[in-house]
């Protein structure tokens, strides 16, 4: 009997060797599974509430699990041109789409949003016009996004130049690293208005839409996306779905015209 015991052995390690084999195969496989399910969206933060329920119903659809990562678009942007593991970027200006296009960092963009630039505060009496702005605000603070690399803030600063108040203004304005964070400083009394989105306010309902600028003073509002990798590909094609659409709409923004 002792003499079958080396071919046993042998048989047992043929057996574990095999066992190992398939539980890599398996370890790897289901690596490329979770890897595969896992969908990872940079994104503006003005979109945050919007988009938050567009990932959950993509992902009641999918089954893919989609991450949001949130920042100023020109933040978003640059992490993404510096290797940020996205697989879709989604921005609130067609500018810093042009740019990642431009540097080879997406292949295409699409535009899937408008919204309207507004001027926001505490109170809810309405502002007629920028004269009547000026002459409320008195020595308070107006808060921007970053006029200079934010798109709200750009589209601000635009507006106020176009009329003719930027440089009365310019010492009075508090400026944030994206457009929720400027009106969180209202939010908080630390500044009497804000400049924002109108979808900002949807969201932030302590705060009363005062003025609308009226959209020729200022560049047009197109957020716009585009996938990183082939994983985006699909949810690019949802955002702008009618479904999608729709959602935008609820959350404040103008949704575009898309296919039925």
């Amino acid at each position: 009997m002792l003499n079958h015991i080396p071919n046993l052995l042998q048989r047992i390690e043929g057996i574990k060797g095999s066992y190992l084999a398939v539980c890599a195969v398996i370890w790897a496989l289901s690596a490329q599974i979770v890897q595969a399910e896992t969908l990872k969206v940079f994104a503006a933060s003005s979109l945050r509430d919007a988009l938050g329920e567009i990932a959950t119903d993509y992902e009641a659809q999918t089954g893919t699990s989609v991450v949001l990562v949130f920042a100023a678009s020109s933040a978003v942007a640059r992490q993404v041109a510096q290797g940020a593991p996205a697989d879709v970027v989604l921005l609130a200006d067609k500018d810093w789409a042009d740019w990642l296009l431009a540097e080879g960092v997406v292949s295409e963009a699409a535009p899937f949003a408008t919204n309207r630039l507004v001027v926001v505060g505490r109170e809810d009496t309405p502002i007629a016009d920028v004269s009547e702005l000026i002459a409320n605000l008195g020595d308070g603070r107006i808060a921007m996004a970053q006029v200079e690399a934010v798109p709200a803030g750009r589209y601000g600063k635009a507006a106020l130049i176009t009329h003719g108040v930027w440089r009365a203004l310019e010492p009075q304005v508090v400026q944030a690293s994206n457009v929720r964070a400027a009106l969180r400083f209202v939010e908080r009394g630390d500044a009497r208005f804000g400049i924002g989105y109108a979808s900002d306010l949807v969201a932030l309902s302590d705060l009363s839409e005062l003025y609308s600028f009226p959209p020729d003073t200022h560049p047009e509002i197109i957020y716009s996306g585009a996938h990183v990798t082939p994983k985006g590909v699909d949810f690019m094609s949802y955002i702008q779905s009618v479904e999608a659409q729709n959602t935008l709409a609820h959350w404040g923004f103008e949704a575009l015209e898309v296919q039925q």
